[in-house]
């Protein structure tokens, strides 16, 4: 049986929808007995279930953790490659000059892979292993060079700690989809109780329309905020929405990947005029008059060749 993706229940924002769940408990939760009365499961053990997964979904909702999480596991293998990198222009120093005459030399400390390496994390991995094993065989001749052996050490310390950072990354982007799942778990259960709420109150207040109106999810008050979050493939161009935006529109776009993403707001479903592009875990907010007023086709694209992206646009009237 094939997994089924868990979707979000409702329309309208996250914040927003916990907004609404709030003020619905506590009407709810004033007038009780008439709730009991009706259903007797809507008790005071049902209302602090309620209370329990609204303020869990305002921490979900509250928690930017998960995307900075990513960013820094991401940081932390950039800085180990950086790490790496120096390290092998030391090596190549003393080599080329322990072995000026000897290609085939050099060629063992890996001087004629490097460019290859220098650009993925696992290949830099295995290089460094090679190198170290060269270094520990021509230890007397790099030493006589001028190079130490403390320093010839330190390239399996590199080695071990980029492998630990890079597996720790990439163990993250594994888990990022359930920990999204988990939270829009979180999020579905308080609308869950919402609508079982509102449900019941619309019997309970049949012969009341105020009253009956306090219990509706009503995701047009919602209107003056709206939200766009997905991902994006690599070295694609996306159309997320298609807008009618005031110039006073303010857009807030967030990178909430690793890799660079450019957004446009566009007259057409491809990149043109001012294009803002946003590294990693960056946010930046711009309005509809610095971007293209009269355009109506927003759009991200993912510089990454290799790897998906992903964001968050928020529109403020």
């Amino acid at each position: 049986m094939e997994p089924t993706e868990i979707k979000r229940a409702y329309l309208g924002t996250d914040a927003y929808m916990t907004e609404s769940a709030r003020a619905n408990y506590n009407l709810a939760n004033s007038e009780l007995a008439k709730f009991t009365g009706f259903d007797s499961t809507i008790n005071a053990a049902y209302m602090t279930a309620y209370l329990a997964s609204i303020v869990a979904a305002e921490t979900v909702v509250a928690d930017s953790a998960i995307s900075d999480q990513q960013v820094q596991t991401t940081e932390n293998v950039l800085s180990q490659m950086e790490l790496a990198r120096a390290k092998y222009n030391e090596v190549k120093y003393f080599v080329q000059k322990a072995f000026p005459n000897s290609a085939a030399t050099q060629g063992e400390f890996g001087l004629n892979d490097y460019m290859d390496a220098r650009r993925s994390e696992s290949k830099m991995i295995q290089f460094l292993d090679e190198m170290s094993k060269a270094c520990v065989k021509y230890q007397t001749q790099l030493v006589a060079a001028g190079y130490n052996a403390p320093a010839i050490a330190t390239i399996q310390t590199i080695r071990t700690d980029l492998l630990n950072k890079n597996t720790t990354q990439e163990v993250f982007k594994k888990q990022r989809p359930k920990l999204t799942e988990d939270r829009i778990k979180i999020l579905n259960a308080v609308y869950d109780r919402l609508t079982q709420v509102n449900a019941a109150a619309q019997i309970i207040y049949m012969t009341d329309y105020a009253k009956q109106r306090q219990f509706i999810y009503d995701i047009s008050r919602d209107n003056d905020l709206q939200e766009y979050e997905g991902s994006v493939g690599a070295g694609t161009v996306k159309t997320i929405a298609t807008l009618a935006v005031s110039e006073g529109t303010v857009f807030t776009f967030k990178n909430t990947g690793t890799v660079p993403l450019v957004f446009c707001l566009s007259s057409t479903e491809n990149l043109e005029g001012i294009q803002i592009p946003i590294g990693g875990g960056a946010t930046i907010s711009k309005t509809a008059a610095d971007l293209n007023p009269n355009a109506g086709f927003l759009l991200v694209k993912n510089t990454d060749a290799a790897n998906a992206g992903s964001y968050q646009i928020t529109l403020d009237d």
